[in-house]
């Protein structure tokens, strides 16, 4: 007779963790307490995304549509959420989705997985300070448009950020904190004020009659991605965390709190103004507490809120590309000069080579005067960080699937049936991104090969 299955917790002896010379290559000061540590994934997540979402909503879908689109990218994330957590309880790495994709699949996948993610901060950090740049242009005209003015600005607040991450993990967090803080107060006015003036009969109307109906679902989920994207940052900063037991809970947390905002959020807005008024706004969020209330005032409120919202939301993403770039190095999967610390306890190396990628990829937005690339660069961007999420899952279904007792198809999905649901959404929406940007995005974990292939070599010479 079979036993009762078991699904046992990773050992930490299979993941040949903690001998003296794998503690010694973690020098990263944890200096991240817990609302720090809250701050960086809500600090991730509220970005320019969610300030933009009602007008593309509206372009893309319509209210039902939207809504529902909102719901299951956020359930999605949720699961996805909840394989970060089962990982990062089962070790002590500084950063789980690359260490378990080692363990579980082999050098290439994991090198594929953090390249991936390296490359999604530093392409995607300077659109997200763009997109704040754009609310700033409310109270400074030169910053809307491709302008020199905007991009001279968007450059140098990316190499403050950069500076205050070397300055110290400490002081980042206090930062980001406050910042967070900060942006959360103009959507609670919008909050206030947007369902005073709610109306029902607004979720009957579309800004297109192409928009009508749920044949627009998929095309509006890939959309709301893009808001949902950070819910690891803990998890990936897992090195300058305090207490890293804690990490799996306030992921799991800090996401469906987020999911509760931006659904409220989204049926606000839609009830709040009509489609055909919400399709053509520059700032949504705005125009409707200038629709409800006449009050020009609101406008310079909820500006200010967006252009924090997303210059704040930089300043944890570039941490994270510093620290995902240090965790690759050692584990042996970029050069070893990317796992420098700095007297403060910060990979000094990897933050200052993502802030020249990053100045580069600025550069080369501004110089197609239109800002053509910008869009192509958010959605590269997505592409990379979903390759993340997709082995994150996978890798937590191989390393708890070693632990099934007895092992057949019942148990299997019955042990990993969150963990399967998190990477079908990570496929579903790698494959709603669209044929071009999956190409763009296999292209360029391809580029990555020479590297790894350096990296492989100058090991085997060392040894």
């Amino acid at each position: 007779m079979l036993s009762r299955s078991k699904c046992l917790p990773l050992k930490h002896s299979m993941l040949k963790w903690g001998t003296e010379k794998d503690e010694q290559k973690i020098a990263l000061k944890r200096n991240l307490g817990l609302f720090s540590t809250i701050a960086i994934i809500v600090g991730e997540m509220i970005g320019s995304g969610i300030y933009m979402a009602p007008q593309g909503l509206a372009q893309l879908a319509n209210p039902k549509a939207a809504v529902l689109a909102m719901l299951i990218t956020g359930v999605g994330t949720v699961f996805l959420a909840f394989s970060f957590a089962s990982l990062g309880r089962n070790g002590t790495s500084t950063d789980s989705a690359i260490i378990y994709t080692q363990k579980a699949f082999g050098d290439l996948p994991a090198f594929w997985v953090g390249w991936s993610y390296w490359c999604g901060c530093w392409i995607s950090n300077g659109a997200i300070i763009l997109a704040g740049l754009s609310y700033a242009s409310y109270f400074v005209p030169a910053f809307a448009g491709n302008t020199i003015e905007r991009c001279t600005a968007c450059i140098v607040i990316l190499w403050i950020y950069t500076l205050i991450d070397i300055w110290g993990v400490k002081q980042a967090g206090r930062i980001n904190l406050l910042l967070t803080v900060l942006k959360l107060l103009p959507l609670l006015l919008f909050t206030v004020i947007a369902a005073a003036h709610f109306d029902s009969s607004n979720f009957q109307t579309v800004s297109a009659e192409s928009v009508d109906g749920l044949s627009v679902l998929p095309v509006a989920m890939a959309y709301t991605l893009w808001s949902f994207l950070g819910f690891e940052g803990a998890s990936v900063n897992a090195g300058t965390v305090k207490d890293q037991k804690k990490i799996g809970k306030l992921t799991i947390l800090s996401t469906v709190s987020v999911v509760i905002i931006y659904l409220v959020l989204i049926v606000l807005a839609d009830g709040a103004m009509p489609q055909s008024s919400l399709v053509n706004s520059a700032s949504p969020f705005a125009d409707i507490i200038y629709h409800s209330t006449g009050g020009y005032w609101a406008g310079g409120i909820i500006a200010l809120g967006g252009a924090i919202s997303a210059i704040g939301c930089a300043g944890p993403w570039i941490l994270s590309g510093g620290v995902i770039a240090y965790s690759m190095s050692t584990a042996d999967l970029l050069p070893k000069s990317f796992s420098k610390v700095g007297r403060h306890g910060t990979p000094i190396v990897a933050l200052l080579v993502n802030g020249v990628l990053m100045t580069i990829i600025m550069l080369v937005a501004w110089l197609t005067k239109e800002g053509s690339l910008y869009n192509f660069f958010i959605m590269l961007a997505t592409m990379s960080y979903l390759v993340f999420y997709a082995f994150g899952a996978a890798s937590e279904i191989v390393l708890s699937g070693k632990n099934i007792k007895p092992f057949n198809i019942r148990n299997f999905v019955k042990c990993s049936i969150i963990s399967l649901i998190g990477l079908v959404y990570a496929i579903y929406t790698i494959y709603g991104s669209g044929a071009q940007y999956v190409f763009y995005g296999f292209l360029l974990m391809l580029i990555g090969l020479p590297v790894f292939i350096y990296v492989k070599l100058k090991a085997e010479t060392r040894e």
